[in-house]
Order: structure tokens, then C-alpha cells, then sequence
């Protein structure tokens, strides 16, 4: 038997976009009914939901100034700010992934993995050398050790289901 982690099912259960891009309000404040139910996945928690939001606001607030600086108007500004929503769902993917990868670590350590290819458009080429290959889970990088990383993993194990919680 074995358990794969594929990061674009995964993310479809835990971080479906429609719900993430509405983690942050037009007001630039953190919604916390979107951050409730992102947090029903049980992989990633209220807390961390929201201290991303926040820093994803502050970012985007950064954004609205220098929009404004730039001479448009307010409801421009705030337009074109937004139109970054991607920034959030980005952000909260990074995360979900890179959470899932230490849950794995902390059950599976020792355990070999074979390293399966991403689903990014465009992967990265040192990850490319390991698709198909061995290794033991917590031997150095991991697929989604890094944020951003897309590529998934099957766990050599007996287990046939991944048991994630959040701690």
C-alpha cells in the first residue's frame, strides 16, 4: 500500500479558491467567516489562517497607497488592489501545502517516499531530477518543504489513508 499526496487534490478539499479569495474583505479586513471555514479542514488553524490574512492586508494596504500616490482614485485604487486576489489564494495554498508536508514528516519520518512531478506550470527544474526517485521522508528537501513547491510525494507505507490534524 501506499498514500499519495498530490497537492492540487488536496487543495481542492482544504483551500478551494472561491472560499480563499474571500478571506480578505473590500475593506481590507480579514473575514472571519471565510477563515472559519478554511479552517474546518483541520489541516491549517484559525490562528495562522488569520495572522496570513493579515499580513496579506498589509500588504495590500501598501498597495492602495501607491495606487493612490500614483494619482487614481479611490475606488481605482481599491480595484486594482484587489485584482491581486490571487496574492491570497497563493499565499494560503504555500501554506496548506507546506503545513501537510510537516504533518508528514512528524508521522512518516524514516518511511521512504517516491517524489512525484508537480503540478505547477512551471516546475522547478532541480525538482524535476527527483521524479520517480527514493528517498526516506525527513532526509533532506521534501516536496512542499518549500513554498510555492507543487510536487507530490507517495509515501511507502502500509497506511492506505493520511490522517492530518493540526497542533
Amino acid at each position: 500500500m501506499a498514500i499519495t499526496v498530490l497537492p492540487s487534490d488536496l487543495l481542492r478539499r482544504v483551500a478551494p479558491k472561491r472560499l480563499t479569495e474571500k478571506l480578505v474583505t473590500r475593506k481590507l479586513t480579514v473575514n472571519r467567516a471565510a477563515v472559519q471555514m478554511l479552517a474546518k479542514s483541520g489541516i491549517l488553524s484559525e490562528k495562522k489562517i488569520e495572522e496570513l490574512a493579515l499580513r496579506i492586508i498589509k500588504e495590500y494596504k501598501r498597495k492602495y497607497r501607491a495606487e493612490i500616490k500614483e494619482g487614481k482614485s479611490k475606488t481605482a485604487a481599491l480595484d486594482e488592489t484587489l485584482n491581486q486576489r490571487r496574492l491570497v489564494i497563493q499565499r494560503v495554498q504555500n501554506l496548506a501545502v507546506f503545513e501537510v508536508t510537516r504533518e508528514v514528516k512528524r508521522q512518516y519520518r524514516g518511511e521512504r517516499y517516491e517524489w512525484l512531478p508537480s503540478d505547477a506550470k512551471e516546475p522547478d527544474p532541480v525538482h524535476q531530477l527527483n521524479y520517480g526517485k527514493i528517498f526516506t521522508v525527513g532526509r533532506g528537501e521534501m516536496p512542499g518543504d518549500r513554498y510555492g513547491c507543487r510536487c507530490g510525494m507517495r509515501i511507502l507505507t502500509e497506511d492506505e489513508e493520511l490522517l492530518l490534524t493540526d497542533e
